[in-house]
């Protein structure tokens, strides 16, 4: 028994040491080229990636049943907001106008949502019927 496992042993090592070896082999080096001085000239290029931003506008896919037991003034129009949470931070969006009710779903920095109602306590309502605090949000696009 103490032979056969030498033996799986030593074949997996022998496997090891073939990939490393084969991987090392694979790298090939440039060929050297000859250049003086004098003729050569050295250039830099400088590639700049702007990244760009999909802005894309909250719908919920979700239905919300609650009870509505607050209360909520109409907008005479939808306004559209921005989210102003810091980088790398989420807004949650819920199924009422408080942090007690059910998260449904999250918005990102400058990500906009279209705002129908105000609700009581700082908290508005979307055209989707769920709820966002007014704390987060701006009417213009963040930096």
């Amino acid at each position: 028994m103490n032979r056969k496992r030498f033996t799986t042993a030593l074949i997996a090592a022998m496997l090891i040491g073939a990939m490393c070896l084969g991987a090392v082999a694979c790298k090939k080096k440039p060929a050297p080229t000859e250049s003086t001085p004098e003729t050569s000239e050295l250039t830099t290029t400088t590639t700049t990636t702007v990244p760009t931003t999909t802005l894309t506008e909250y719908t919920g896919p979700l239905t919300n049943d609650i009870v509505i037991d607050w209360t909520e003034t109409q907008l005479e129009a939808p306004v559209t907001y921005y989210c102003k949470v810091t980088k790398g931070e989420f807004l949650n969006v819920r199924q009422g106008p408080g942090t007690t009710y059910t998260k449904v779903g999250t918005l990102t920095r400058g990500q906009s949502v279209s705002i129908v109602a105000r609700c009581n306590g700082g908290w508005l309502k979307t055209k989707d019927g769920f709820y966002v605090s007014e704390n987060y949000l701006q009417t213009t696009m963040p930096n």
